[in-house]
């Protein structure tokens, strides 16, 4: 996946610039949550209180929870996604859980929450945008959803708190600004087995060389080689009780959450006419020898028979 082609000095033009920017009001309030509504696909969209892209200041505050649905009019819209902007500049915002329903966080969309600690991101979720947590100062970890592929132009820019973040095996890119100027950032965890492609600026060198990064044990090598990379402190290797706490299991090899008959067809795949793709190495090493082989084979094919 691609980063947003605009530059980061673009990105940050845009946002002081948006202030300037009204279009039109939300749909409908529901429980103290402003959403605009499309009626033919029945999906509900979080926005704020503002108009156009710009947020009412301080509209959200406290803990805030999503629901999955809402009721408009007599009739049920799913909540799929939050719009540009949606919490940018609420002062006293201090969580907010997104439903399971989720599937997009748009650009900009917690942009300076000073006293945001949390975000509960549902696996749901397939992109964060560009902008969406830049100066959270208080945000202190994140994991992002496993089927996300790319950190945007800017998303944790300056979250100064942020000691922590979980990079699912998807990842394949880290863009301009991404991860820059977060200097209490003690652990990065990457699940991707190749370094993602790490765009200039996308790290403060200063801010690596005191955090340990974590990836998969046989990507080390190409850890230690890789541009952007190979600057943190020390690299590590993930250990299983990580994988298995982020819900990896081993055997999942297309990663649908079951152990079953299709994981068993792609390790024949695999062993057979692909090469090893060390993205599901550690799921496809049934019997954790660190080789992908028929003893693994073998093992799963009577795990799904049992």
């Amino acid at each position: 996946m691609k980063c947003s082609t605009t530059s980061k000095r673009g990105l940050l033009i845009f946002v002081l610039l948006s202030t300037f920017i009204g279009l039109r009001a939300y749909d409908v309030e529901v429980d103290g949550i402003c959403y605009d509504v499309v009626k033919l696909a029945r999906m509900a969209v979080v926005t704020h209180r503002g108009s156009g892209v710009v947020p009412e200041p301080n509209s959200y505050a406290g803990e805030v929870v999503v629901p999955e649905h809402i009721t408009y009019n007599g009739r049920t819209y799913v909540v799929r996604s939050v719009s540009q902007n949606a919490f940018a500049d609420c002062e006293e915002l201090v969580s907010v859980k997104l439903p399971s329903t989720l599937t997009a966080v748009s650009s900009c969309a917690f942009l300076g929450c000073p006293k945001l600690k949390e975000v509960s991101v549902p696996q749901s979720l397939l992109a964060v945008g560009s902008c969406a947590f830049t100066g959270c100062t208080s945000l202190k970890s994140m994991i992002l959803p496993r089927k996300a592929e790319c950190v945007d132009t800017l998303t944790f820019y300056c979250c100064a708190s942020l000691t922590s973040l979980i990079l699912p095996h998807r990842i394949q890119t880290i863009c301009e600004g991404a991860l820059e100027h977060i200097p209490s950032m003690t652990n990065l965890y990457c699940y991707a087995s190749v370094p993602p492609v790490a765009e200039q600026g996308s790290f403060t060198l200063r801010d690596q060389q005191k955090c340990t990064l974590h990836v998969p044990k046989a990507s080390i090598p190409l850890y230690l080689e890789a541009l952007g990379w190979k600057d943190f402190h020390q690299i590590v290797a993930l250990k299983d009780e990580e994988y298995i706490s982020q819900n990896y299991q081993k055997g999942d090899i297309n990663d649908d959450g079951r152990v079953d008959a299709a994981d068993l067809a792609l390790l024949q795949r695999i062993i057979v006419s692909l090469p090893d793709d060390s993205s599901v190495h550690w799921a496809a090493d049934v019997n954790a020898d660190g080789k992908v082989n028929s003893i693994d084979f073998v093992k799963l094919r009577n795990q799904v028979a049992q």
